[in-house]
């Protein structure tokens, strides 16, 4: 289970502290040799010598030694004992206000904050940690991307913090392994954690299934035959006035994110798992029959119809909803909605916060990411608000508890529906290049099911030399 894992992780990492104890002070290195009164021998000093550039040299940096004896298991550095060294309030990056507004929920401390729009937000970034002007201290990525910034030196350890890892012992294993660089250093902590369901509108069930209620409707998505033909239905029973999902997007992340292997191999090849070969078909049948709107993801057409009554289906997890559906101002169809399990299991995205280093509040960045992702009262408030928390413990609680229901579903418990297949979630197929690589995918798919490419073997082909043009392979 992942629990029992990521507990005999923490202790595997508390014993090899132990044999590194001398090397995790914050006080100033001394040596013996230094300090004892008896004659200093050539050998004696240089021996000292030696000494003192060694312990320099490891609390500085995880050695390489170090680092292969911890080889599977996540590696801790020596925790830091840290203040803020700045004189003003502390800078926090985001695509969007979320992140914030749970800083200002939950937290109390007084920040500065830059936002820029999704699609630019990564170029803005880059230019900021590249520079060191106004500079993030504490900036958030979302999953496509994050691996990026964990694998690079603009982004330094939790424990440089002064977060140890005995603190995170109820989280999703995969949101830690996300969140390592290639040393298994743990440099990002998530506090939500993602696995995915079938969000339908129950009066459009109604209308073209006959039925609404989540065993009855569950059938209708449990495996990919039966949402072809669901698919086909709904488009019949309305006279096409009504689409099973809003466009192909939908069901892009449930076949992505259940591969076995990620997009390039240890040897920088191109891999494409044989699950993908079943989303160019399926995506090829909707688009010949017209079942869907052709709708985009995030465009103006997939987010009206979240009210509207047109959409039977949304796929994701519980962010979802939660944070897009826009309840309450340009949605009224809050209590309508329920969650069913799809044709399988899998997750997407989720947000880490990380530490820049250029961090001038390294305390206070601490106890933000404690605020957020540790606290437990926090997490508690933030899975009734209708969100799926990144603390095993709290998911499985509410899975059982027959007297938990989220307003939004109707008073439904879908932690009870969802807690199941979080507990399986493996994200090793995740790429630091991968939001590039999954861009090229969707525009050939594109290409192929609209007739520009004519074959999925021509398809791929076209995806390899893309990807060779951008130098990822």
């Amino acid at each position: 289970m992942k629990r029992q894992k990521i507990t005999a992780l923490m202790l595997s990492a508390a014993m090899v502290l132990g044999s590194v104890a001398a090397c995790s002070s914050n006080e100033p290195a001394t040596t013996t040799a230094a300090t004892t009164a008896a004659p200093a021998t050539e050998a004696t000093e240089a021996e000292a010598t030696e000494a003192e550039e060694t312990e320099a040299t490891e609390a500085a940096e995880t050695t390489e030694a170090q680092v292969e004896a911890n080889t599977g298991d996540y590696f801790e550095l020596p925790v830091q004992e840290v203040v803020d060294e700045g004189d003003g309030k502390i800078m926090i990056y985001g695509w969007n206000t979320e992140f914030i507004d749970l800083v200002t929920k939950y937290t109390g401390i007084e920040y500065d904050s830059t936002i820029k729009e999704s699609n630019s937000y990564q170029a803005a970034l880059d230019t900021a940690l590249s520079s060191g002007d106004n500079a993030p201290d504490l900036f958030v990525c979302d999953a496509d991307y994050a691996t990026k910034y964990m694998n690079s030196d603009n982004t330094i350890a939790i424990n440089n913090i002064g977060i140890s890892y005995s603190e995170l012992g109820d989280m999703y294993n995969y949101t830690l392994q996300f969140a390592c660089d290639d040393a298994n250093v743990i440099k990002g902590l998530s506090w939500q954690a993602t696995p995915c369901g079938v969000f339908y509108n129950t009066v459009v069930a109604q209308e073209v299934l006959g039925v609404s209620e989540p065993d009855e409707v569950a059938p209708y998505f449990a495996s990919w035959e039966a949402f072809a033909e669901t698919a086909a239905l709904v488009n019949e029973k309305s006279n096409g006035e009504v689409k099973v999902v809003s466009g192909t997007d939908e069901i892009w992340r449930a076949y992505l994110n259940t591969r076995e292997q990620g997009w390039i191999t240890d040897s920088k090849e191109l891999y494409v798992d044989p699950v993908l070969e079943g989303y160019f078909d399926l995506a090829k049948t909707l688009k010949q029959d017209n079942l869907t709107f052709e709708a985009g993801q995030w465009g103006e057409g997939w987010n009206a119809n979240m009210a509207n009554h047109k959409v039977l289906s949304y796929w994701g997890p519980m962010w979802l909803p939660n944070y897009c559906f826009n309840f309450g101002s340009t949605n009224d169809t809050a209590g309508e909605w329920r969650v069913v399990m799809g044709p399988t299991e899998y997750f997407w995205g989720g947000t880490w916060m990380m530490a820049s280093k250029y961090c001038q509040y390294k305390a206070t960045s601490a106890q933000i990411m404690r605020d957020i992702s540790l606290n437990e009262d926090t997490l508690k408030d933030i899975a009734q608000s209708g969100d799926f928390v990144n603390s095993v413990a709290i998911m499985e609680g509410l899975a059982n508890d027959p007297n938990f229901g989220i307003e939004i579903f109707g008073g439904q418990n879908a932690a009870a529906v969802l807690y199941p297949s979080s507990t399986s979630i493996d994200n090793s197929t995740v790429g630091k290049d991968d939001q590039k690589i999954n861009d090229e995918f969707g525009s050939v798919v594109s290409s192929y099911i609209n007739g520009d490419i004519e074959t999925v073997p021509e398809a791929l082909k076209v995806f390899e030399d893309n990807l060779a043009e951008l130098n990822i392979i």
